[in-house]
């Protein structure tokens, strides 16, 4: 999600030193209640700068949980290089993103600029098959959209016009990024598993690393940028057990003083040089 939010906010503010934050909490049920945070303080600076209508807007947005779709339209029309006539092309994969509204996005433009993404599940069965579907819904609209873009592109041939600038245009769109490949990657490339004593998480990190890949940003500015801004950016864990922590597989992991979470913070280029160091086990009391 990090590098959507790049590529619809750029111009509008720099993206430095931000935080991201992983959040989990795991009941005594086995249920989940997971948020990514991404913390960008810059943006909050230039938020405190509004006036008193735009504050009651900011504060009515992040009251809000926004489907993907809404989130995406929301964000666009936050970005100040991208034109408003883009924000059709979203829609066209409307019924598609209906099979992700599980996961919910917020807005918080109060104290710290940030975005959350939210997926709760009543079981970790539940999450694990989320992911899957997450995966499944982006490998479809990814099919859907190469398909349009060589009908367009055979259209316009068969028409002889010329389209250069056009084609320009579509291959550099806002919309051919965000759904060329699946921009929740980090986000479902986790399984877990707990047994109500043992929990575990893995990466795959092949998917987990297609977050990062700046192969598909526009320019070579861009690319420089976000690979500057991915070096100065830290990655926290927390996660939250029903009882105390007997022992967990993380070196200098830190806990809470009810014994019942563990923090665990990393430099994000360490964990894109290694993306296993995401893995755990913990191990509960009785």
């Amino acid at each position: 999600m990090l590098k959507k939010i790049f590529t619809l906010l750029i111009g509008a503010a720099t993206i430095t030193s931000c935080t991201i934050a992983e959040e989990v909490v795991v009941t005594d049920n086995g249920g989940v209640d997971y948020v990514q945070k991404i913390e960008m303080p810059q943006m909050a600076a230039m938020m405190g700068a509004a006036d008193m209508d735009e504050k009651i807007e900011m504060n009515q947005i992040s009251n809000t949980e926004f489907t993907y779709l809404e989130f995406l339209e929301k964000m666009q029309s936050m970005g100040s290089n991208k034109a408003p006539k883009n924000l059709k092309d979203y829609s066209i994969y409307k019924e598609d993103l209906n099979t992700i509204d599980f996961v919910k996005f917020r807005l918080d433009m109060r104290d710290n600029f940030a975005f959350e993404v939210i997926n709760r599940a009543k079981s970790i069965e539940e999450f694990n098959s989320n992911s899957t579907v997450i995966e499944n819904t982006f490998a479809v609209i990814s099919d859907k959209e190469k398909a349009r873009i060589e009908a367009e592109k055979l259209a316009e041939e068969s028409k002889k016009k010329k389209k250069k600038k056009k084609k320009g245009e579509e291959e550099g769109s806002p919309f051919d990024e965000l759904f060329s490949d699946n921009p929740l990657s980090n986000f479902s490339s986790m399984k877990f598993a707990f047994d109500g004593k043992t929990f575990s998480k893995i990466i795959e990190p092949e998917k987990y690393l297609k977050e990062y890949n700046t192969d598909d940003l526009e320019t070579e500015e861009e690319k420089q940028i976000f690979a500057s801004m991915m070096k100065q950016m830290k990655f926290k864990y927390k996660y939250t057990f029903p009882r105390k922590i007997k022992s967990v597989d993380v070196k200098d992991a830190m806990f809470t003083s009810d014994g019942k979470s563990f923090i665990k913070e990393y430099s994000l280029d360490e964990l894109i040089k290694d993306p296993t160091l995401g893995n755990f086990n913990v191990e509960l009391e009785d």
